[in-house]
């Protein structure tokens, strides 16, 4: 009785192992499996958000507590640089979509440069002609401008806007919050507390997945700090860093580049003079990356990071060295801090080399204003799932925004939520940002056909008259009040009859004739740049 006991227990055992094999084996095949296996984290269920998103699904009505543009704040501007030399359809291209997109008039510095000032003979003489505007600024724009106004900086052969600029604004300052309170928290000390230190991070770089200048030892590329995303972010594949160039696209995105930047004035002033004073005092006539304007920015930027592990460790440094150190701080005239930091998520640039897997067009739905990744971009096979990504309401209220000022003969749908639902948005699926500018790094090829592939192409014409029509009026660039300012564009168009255009036009820094309508501009592009035909 006792042996029939024994071996009825143990059938049982065995068919309950059985089952619980059945059962895994199951999970192992079927869409819950990825919840309780850990690779899996970029994953974005409904049960498991492995991307911290904390964006909430936009109300279609603007929030009754939000100022707006009539409520008291004082004023800033935002100024909108733009390096180039000469023009071609790539330049022409990016200038109409800041345009379409309702940014300040763009500023063309260094063009047509001579001696120091020329960006043909090598890059770093876009610094200069950078820095020539911001220490003529007041010369140049009417009234005075602020050591805390905004200027955005982007290169002028392969960079386009896809948002409008409102969404930009509103985002840079989330990134900075957010940015100075992971440093303040890492000190064990409140926000003001840290800014009273002098530190925090308000000059904004678009980063890379690759370094560049090489080599890896050097501290540019081993010494800068890794991004927040989960360890997962790419896919099964992901990595923190990867030297051979196929496992490139699964690693962080933490090296800088030089080609897009935004922040504030003094601050940048003050960047871009060290940088080229860590020129002349470094300059090497035999190396290689002599002219490369990353090469010096990404050195300082390493040394800035480099002094504050140094300074968090009391003057120990508590890493593991893989390469060369930075020149320590000689003394306290030794100036480090420069308040720059990279953006790893592709929040605001969204450089394209070793990306392109990860960017998809995405139509986001007119009743809950998400959509739905079908594409597989992490290359796991038969364990992808479809998830969702949810629009910002930042992204939406300003798409309504930009709608509303359009004449309504000229509006492509009677409604504005069924025209958003219909446009493509390009979508970092891996981050889950609807990115506002992209940067074509890399090979350059294609640029212009992705200006014409982009949302806001069909309607370039209208949104560009529109746009015109707000900067003559006045408007701002944001309804409401971003960081307790109102932002304006620094200056209105000319008001002298041969030099309208109703497109639009842009700034230069020449002497004489300094405006250019964009008809006139872009003359010999002007297919490429507003269509083929132009619509007008």
């Amino acid at each position: 009785m006792v042996l029939m006991q024994v071996r009825r227990h143990g059938v049982r055992l065995v068919l309950g192992a059985l089952g619980l094999g059945l059962v895994l084996a199951f999970l192992y095949n079927s869409a819950g499996w990825p919840l309780l296996r850990q690779e899996i984290r970029y994953y974005p269920s409904i049960k498991v958000d492995p991307h911290h998103n904390t964006q909430q699904a936009p109300s279609f009505e603007a929030s009754s507590n939000q100022t707006t543009h009539h409520g008291l704040g004082r004023t800033s501007q935002l100024h909108y640089l733009v390096p180039a030399s000469d023009v071609k359809a790539s330049l022409c291209a990016g200038v109409a979509s800041a345009l379409a997109n309702g940014y300040p008039i763009p500023r063309i510095v260094g063009y047509k440069g001579k001696g120091e000032f020329d960006a043909r003979a090598a890059h770093i003489a876009k610094l200069r002609a950078i820095q020539r505007y911001l220490d003529n600024v007041d010369a140049i724009i009417p009234g005075h401008a602020a050591e805390d106004d905004l200027v955005m900086v982007v290169d002028g052969y392969d960079v386009l806007a896809k948002l409008p600029v409102g969404v930009v604004i509103e985002r840079y300052f989330e990134l900075v919050e957010a940015a100075d309170r992971k440093l303040a928290s890492r000190r064990g000390i409140t926000v003001p507390e840290l800014r009273s230190l002098g530190i925090q991070q308000t000059l904004l770089f678009g980063t890379d997945k690759g370094c560049f200048p090489p080599p890896g030892t050097d501290p540019r590329c081993w010494l800068v700090p890794y991004s927040d995303l989960p360890p997962y972010v790419w896919g099964p594949k992901s990595k923190r860093e990867e030297h051979g160039r196929p496992g490139r696209p699964y690693t962080d995105s933490r090296f800088l580049n030089s080609g897009t930047v935004i922040g504030p004035l003094g601050d940048l002033r003050k960047f871009i003079n060290a940088t080229l004073e860590y020129i002349q005092d470094s300059f090497d006539p035999e190396h290689r990356y002599r002219n490369s304007d990353q090469f010096y920015a990404a050195t300082l930027y390493a040394r800035q990071e480099f002094q504050r592990l140094v300074d968090l460790g009391e003057g120990r440094l508590y890493m593991d060295i893989r390469g060369d150190l930075p020149k320590p701080r000689s003394g306290p005239e030794d100036e480090t801090e420069y308040h720059v930091f990279v953006d790893t998520d592709y929040a605001l640039v969204q450089t394209r080399c070793c990306n392109e897997q990860f960017m998809q067009k995405l139509q986001y739905r007119p009743h809950d204003l998400r959509a739905t990744v079908t594409t597989d971009p992490f290359d796991d096979y038969w364990h992808f799932q479809q998830f969702d990504v949810q629009m910002p309401t930042s992204v939406f209220q300003e798409l309504v925004r930009m709608y509303e000022t359009l004449p309504e003969d000229e509006r492509p749908s009677p409604s504005t939520k069924d025209w958003i639902s219909s446009l493509q948005l390009d979508t970092d699926v891996a981050t889950q940002h609807i990115f506002p500018i992209y940067h074509h790094t890399c090979e350059k090829a294609g640029f212009v056909e992705i200006h014409q592939k982009s949302w806001y192409f069909p309607l370039i014409e209208p949104l560009m008259r529109a746009a015109r029509a707000g900067n003559e009026m006045g408007k701002p660039l944001h309804p409401r009040l971003v960081d307790g300012r109102q932002w304006i564009a620094p200056q209105q168009y000319p008001r002298e009859a041969q030099l309208y255009d109703e497109l639009g036009g842009v700034f230069t820094d020449l002497e004489k004739d300094s405006f250019f309508g964009l008809r006139d501009f872009c003359k010999k592009d002007l297919a490429a740049t507003l269509g083929d035909p132009p619509m007008s």
